[in-house]
């Protein structure tokens, strides 16, 4: 069996891990798989994540912890472990750092989003939300994006320091800014992309200050995780999901949608775009992503072949 740690996966390209978000969606179109829903265990604020998957080669299981309050013990909010299987055999192949798994493909999937959903000349960004899953969002957004100035917010500002002294050693042709103020942020930025497991919408519902601009939600997966007001999912054009199981699974899709603010029939399937041939003409969209197994076994069989062929991770004998 194969062993990869953090840095081992760290090695593995972004068009690596970007493909294997868009096969999975190829796979969706296809229907060849089989995805359990994924199951949630709660113990007060924390949740236990279990997520299967199976395809035609390899099965994959994810066992995810969030805890929100995990930066009080220097830890991030994210943990887990991730093991491959063979889907012939049942034989186990890898295991694997499930929250850096989770990080790149989640990481992908706004990276993805990011590809057809704005303009290539795309100049300005915020994020909001300095954890882990904010730094791989700010990591792919300049994977796909030369843009000019990023705007990094955080109720930590410590976080969004820490953050912006990160980009700038890896990016450091990009203009960064630290905005106390969601609502400044949101002001400047053409783009703007959360990663958050707040409750409470992160700026003011107001028409105005989101009319013309792209929202990517990547932080709320639960139906009273809501990241985004109102306002946004009312003015944009299109709002796509990654599953629709999102529209139960998350407050911002759940909560319109039960205050019968949206209709139903505005909610469309990501993969639908992934497979059209001229996408969108940049028109101002909102693209909720709660994540799905199906990622997670895409992306890790991409590592864990390339890691077999360049020789990266350690064998372990059970």
């Amino acid at each position: 069996m194969l062993f990869l740690n953090k840095k081992d996966i760290g090695k593995i390209g972004k068009d690596v891990i970007q493909n294997a978000v868009k096969k999975a969606y190829g796979l969706v179109l296809d229907k060849s798989y089989n995805m359990p829903d994924r199951m949630h265990v709660g113990d007060g604020q924390n949740t236990l994540l279990l997520m299967p998957c199976f395809t035609k080669e390899f099965f994959a299981t994810k066992l995810v912890s969030v805890f929100p309050n995990a930066s009080q013990f220097d830890q991030p909010a994210v943990n887990g472990v991730m093991v491959l299987s063979d889907n012939r055999s049942g034989q186990p192949l890898a295991i694997m750092d499930g929250a850096a798994i989770t990080a790149e493909r989640t990481g992908a999937v706004g990276g993805l989003g990011i590809s057809l959903l704005t303009d290539e000349n795309l100049e300005t960004a915020g994020i909001l939300g300095a954890g882990v899953q904010g730094l791989s969002q700010a990591r792919y957004l300049l994977f796909n994006r030369k843009i000019k100035k990023l705007w990094i917010g955080d109720v930590n500002s410590a976080s969004s320091e820490k953050m912006e002294a990160i980009l700038k050693k890896e990016f450091p042709w990009v203009t960064y800014g630290i905005s106390k103020n969601s609502e400044d942020l949101v002001k400047a930025s053409q783009l703007v992309i959360a990663a958050t497991t707040s409750t409470q919408p992160l700026f003011k519902n107001d028409k105005a200050l989101v009319k013309g601009k792209t929202f990517i939600s990547i932080g709320s997966f639960r139906p009273d995780m809501k990241e985004f007001p109102d306002a946004v999912i009312l003015t944009v054009d299109n709002v796509y999901v990654d599953t629709l199981f999102a529209a139960k699974e998350s407050g911002d899709i759940c909560i319109p949608l039960e205050n019968k603010i949206v209709k139903p029939e505005k909610i469309k399937a990501f993969a639908d775009l992934v497979d059209t041939p001229r996408p969108l003409e940049n028109k101002p969209s909102f693209f909720k992503s709660v994540g799905m197994a199906l990622f997670d076994l895409t992306v890790a069989s991409a590592v864990y072949e390339l890691a077999l062929k360049e020789k990266i991770g350690q064998t372990l004998d059970f």
